[in-house]
């Protein structure tokens, strides 16, 4: 079911609710706060899930709470994973639109008004914006995802979604640029479509959560687009221009998460797609394997165990066009540099 842009409207309801999960936040926590303080759209709650932090993030968000009463606090009775806080907060909200900000990102002055504004005049359910790479270390931002290049809005279909949602790019498509996948977007959701369809974060998967979730909520039938900006500031893991960790990731990545979510989604919801909609997840599926393999053999060769990691990327034939695109990729930068 799709809203229309004024069916349902509750004027009454604060415009939108920016729900932040956080673990040992404190360092840096006070920005993404911040960042929604500053926004154009002023009408906003902020809901800050503490998930049992061990470091002084309540505090934090407690001193803050008390210059601004738009922002709350909601602690976790156990640690328990990004999923199980963004759903706490969802059933705290009580904006008409859901926006989820993690606690090391940020976003830029005008992006919830431009979401929401774009959101009500297309009778969207989902709202998403390109993202803007930053580096912690070197505080500086160092380009945009590629999502939508469009100039235009852009539409989401589950299709599209699922294309997007590759580790890699065809062989024909390598460009030297790894590919944004559209599970990296903060989409913003209506907040009544939410409630409708009865969905919520998957709280058994700590990685991969954001393709579960967006993937159900287009299955849904949620009509979705993607706005030709990029309003959501997103902290690298590791910078591309300090080349060091920026320390406030708390996501463990876990290929083996994206294999769960895709075989789940099969179990549930395989009957009712399409021959190639089914490729893809399974396309997705094999690719996650494949890279985890990769991955665990790059670890392998820093370790000097170079045999048993091309016994692992031998018994693992979708890792092979992962090592493929890594020679490419350091054929091209070698090319460059010469």
């Amino acid at each position: 079911m799709s809203a229309s842009a004024t069916e349902g409207l509750d004027r009454s309801a604060v415009a939108v609710s920016v729900v932040i999960p956080a673990f040992n936040a404190a360092g840096f926590i006070g920005r993404a706060i911040s960042s929604v303080q500053e926004q154009i759209l002023q009408d906003v709650e902020i809901i800050v899930v503490d998930d049992c932090s061990r470091d002084d993030t309540v505090a934090v968000v407690q001193g803050l709470a008390r210059a601004d009463p738009r922002i709350s606090l909601v602690r976790s009775p156990q640690n328990a994973g990004p999923s199980a806080a963004r759903n706490r907060g969802i059933a705290a909200a009580k904006g008409r639109w859901i926006a989820v900000l993690d606690a090391d990102d940020a976003y830029a002055p005008d992006r919830l008004a431009l979401l929401i504004g774009l959101g009500e005049e297309e009778g969207l359910d989902m709202v998403g914006d390109d993202i803007r790479y930053f580096d912690a270390v070197a505080g500086a931002e160092t380009g945009r995802g590629g999502a939508n290049e469009t100039g235009a809005v852009k539409a989401v279909t589950l299709d599209g979604f699922l294309v997007a949602s590759m580790f890699r790019p065809s062989a024909l498509a390598l460009t030297g640029r790894p590919p944004l996948q559209y599970a990296l977007l903060k989409f913003i959701f209506r907040r009544s479509f939410i409630e409708d369809s009865g969905l919520r974060y998957p709280e058994h998967l700590r990685d991969n959560e954001d393709f579960h979730f967006y993937a159900r909520c287009l299955i849904a039938g949620a009509k979705a687009a993607l706005a030709p900006f990029a309003g959501y500031l997103y902290t690298q893991r590791v910078g591309s221009l300090s080349g060091r960790k920026s320390g406030q990731t708390r996501t463990l990545v876990d290929r083996s998460r994206v294999v769960v979510a895709v075989d789940e989604l099969l179990q549930a919801h395989g009957r009712d797609l399409s021959s190639r909609q089914l490729a893809l997840l399974r396309a997705r599926r094999s690719q996650a394997m494949g890279l985890g393999a990769f991955e665990k053999a790059l670890a392998l060769v820093h370790e000097r165990r170079a045999f048993s990691a091309l016994r692992l990327l031998a018994m693992t034939p979708p890792s092979w066009g992962f090592v493929s695109q890594a020679l490419v990729q350091r054929a091209r930068r070698t090319t460059t540099a010469g």
